[in-house]
Order: C-alpha cells, then structure tokens, then sequence
C-alpha cells in the first residue's frame, strides 16, 4: 500500500530587507501602514501623534537603495528622527548629541533601550541609535525623542 504524499506546508517568505527601494517611488501612508500588524500601527500611530504635537513636520524621505524610504521627522532645520520598515520591523533611528545622551536616563529604559545603546553607532559627540519599535521598543525611543527634543526646543 503507498503512502499518499502530503504537500509540505509553505515556508512563509521573508520581509524584504528594503520595504521601499525605488527611488522614483515613495509610498503612501496606507502603503507604509498596511505593512504594520496591528499592535506595532498602533504604537507607530501614537508615535507620529506624539511627533506632530512637538511641531514637528513629517515627510517621505529616500534614503538610498539600502534604507529605502521613511518617514523624516524635522523641526524647524533640526532633524529629529527617522522610521522605517527593516527586514519587516518598524525601526525608529535617533541621532543623539553628548548633551542630549547625558540627558537620557539610560538605567530606566526597557533592554530594547539598553541593547540599541550598547549597538549604537557613530561617534562620542554623536550617537545612531536604532530602536525596534515593536514591544518596549517605543516608549524607549519616545524617551530618547523627548531627551533630544529638549535640546532642539
């Protein structure tokens, strides 16, 4: 008697690195939302609120082939921060200056926080963070917004 063959169930496909790399390109809001599950829409929606209160303007921004493009957060000529989808995570990135860090208070925040420190890049005088926006990852990251927004004023 033979077995009968069962089909093996389809690996899901993995997010593309780059949500949107065509420059020529730039999405919309509901193509960048549509890309969120709900709970992250969600945390990215209080974000932008959060944002825009602080009288920052928002824009589509091309990053180049390997960033793709994201929301830029500016205020005034002061770039605050940037969101983006990376290999299907909403990634906040925050660029913080010696006095905006000593600002931080680094011991409150989540280890979502903590780990995007010990991985920060750039130099002393200024620090890249990027912080996964999903779970803990966004009140650490509004923390670190408020610490640079105070500088900015």
């Amino acid at each position: 008697m033979a077995k009968a063959k069962t089909a093996a169930p389809e690996k899901p496909r993995a997010a593309p690195k780059v949500a949107f790399p065509k420059k020529g390109q730039p999405p919309t809001h509901g193509e960048f939302a549509a890309r969120l599950p709900a709970p992250v829409g969600k945390r990215f929606e209080a974000l932008r609120t959060f944002l825009k209160k602080q009288g920052a303007a928002e824009d589509f921004f091309y990053y180049g082939p390997r960033s793709g493009w994201a929301y830029r957060y500016m205020k005034a000529d002061q770039s605050l921060c940037s969101i983006l989808l990376s290999a299907g995570r909403l990634v906040g990135i925050v660029a913080l200056d010696r006095a905006a860090q000593t600002a931080v208070g680094w011991g409150e925040l989540s280890e979502v926080g903590r780990r995007a420190r010990k991985l920060a890049h750039g130099t002393p005088e200024l620090l890249w963070l990027d912080v996964p926006l999903d779970g803990a990852g966004a009140n650490d990251f509004k923390a670190l917004l408020k610490s640079k927004l105070a500088r900015v004023g």
